[in-house]
């Protein structure tokens, strides 16, 4: 009895431990059905991130016009400075680059995944891949050939925390749910 007792313990330990790992985490109690409504204009859920768009208003014109240019890290870089966050960056090879960001409104430092393609498709594509390897929570944005994989957090705090630096306006915002990725329109979007 005291065997099996210890064995079940473990196992649940193991499984408790296999979810992902939550690593965002926006300290600031603001309301993320502040930055997002349904299509229809209505109440958005969390639970039902096919039907989410961000609101009107979170992004300038200028900065919706899709990117036609290669880019590199220093794209997102600038970007994230004039939000008013202090980047640092970690250089892993010459096609990626980690961007340890501070001053965002979270409990911890965040680090972004800034993987450098040769065009829009790969990026597109190996965020999708990225954010469902590492499951609900995940989410990431890419314009023209950059890839960028967010931190780990609820769908909550993940859509309040990149509409709070309107990350939304940068790139396409993709978010995982269960067992898909699912593009949130109402800011910047590629053809």
């Amino acid at each position: 009895m005291q065997r099996h007792l210890r064995t079940s313990i473990v196992l649940g330990l193991l499984v408790a431990g296999c979810g992902p790992e939550v690593l965002l985490n926006v300290t600031d109690n603001s309301d993320w059905k502040a930055y997002v409504s349904n299509r229809d204009g209505g109440s958005p859920s969390a639970g039902e991130l096919s039907s989410l768009r961000f609101r009107d208003g979170l992004c300038d014109a200028p900065a919706l016009i899709p990117e036609r240019t290669t880019l590199d890290e220093n794209h997102i870089i600038s970007f994230l400075q004039k939000q008013g966050v202090d980047v640092r960056v970690e250089r892993e090879r010459a096609d990626l680059v980690y961007l340890n960001v501070t001053g965002v409104g979270t409990k911890n430092p965040i680090r972004f995944r800034v993987a450098i393609l040769k065009s829009r498709e790969e990026a597109g594509h190996e965020l999708h891949e990225g954010i469902l390897q590492h499951g609900e929570g995940s989410w990431g944005l890419h314009r023209a050939n950059l890839a960028v994989l967010g931190p780990i957090g609820s769908a909550e705090d993940d859509l309040r925390f990149a509409a709070k630096l309107k990350l939304p306006c940068w790139g396409m915002f993709t978010i995982a749910g269960r067992d898909d990725t699912f593009v949130i329109p109402g800011a910047y979007i590629e053809p």
